[in-house]
């Protein structure tokens, strides 16, 4: 199964992607800057194929964050990107 890693969102247009993603037999790997705001993405995990969906806590201005979160991915999507300065 391919993994797809997303990166940067969780509102309506990304938790549409990332349903979409699911349904298409994709690992799905979702990151938050605090895994503790629950609120921020427990809507995801209501999804169908929910079991193949991986929160991940990162900081995603961080260089590092981000080659940490995507190493293991066949796919990287930046959904909102505007504050990731290298």
């Amino acid at each position: 199964m391919k993994k797809v890693g997303v990166i940067g969102g969780s509102g309506f247009i990304e938790s549409e992607i990332i349903s979409l993603l699911l349904q298409k037999q994709f690992d799905v790997k979702v990151s938050t800057e605090d895994i503790s705001k629950k609120e921020n993405y427990q809507h995801l995990m209501e999804l169908d194929h929910a079991e193949h969906l991986h929160v991940c806590e990162i900081n995603s201005t961080t260089k590092s964050d981000i080659q940490q979160f995507s190493k293991d991915c066949d796919y990287v999507i930046f959904i909102n990107s505007s504050d990731i300065k290298f």
